[in-house]
């Protein structure tokens, strides 16, 4: 049994340090305004183009407005697109 627990340890901390290492790499390129490279992009809107991407325990959504709103956010899986509207509806 002790084998077993080790194991899923080893697992779980690799999983854990690869989605910190995805963050960290993906951070930087939101940061540049470019787009994540270890997302999955998991819902176009249809407000001009913008896109939410799904990473290993964050999200990214790329504003592509047609009132001219073009930022980049990253955040936790809980960051929901609506929660920016004050943001991007003053334009």
């Amino acid at each position: 049994m002790k084998k077993d627990t080790k194991i899923l340890c080893i697992v779980l901390a690799i999983i854990i340090a690869l989605g910190v290492i995805f963050f960290i790499f993906d951070y930087n390129r939101v940061k540049n305004n470019e787009t994540p490279i270890f997302c999955i992009n998991s819902a176009t809107y249809r407000d001009g183009g913008s896109k939410e991407y799904l990473g290993l325990g964050y999200k990214v959504i790329d504003f592509n407005r047609t009132n001219g709103y073009d930022v980049m956010k990253i955040g936790t899986w809980f960051m929901n697109y609506e929660d920016f509207i004050e943001e991007y509806g003053k334009m």
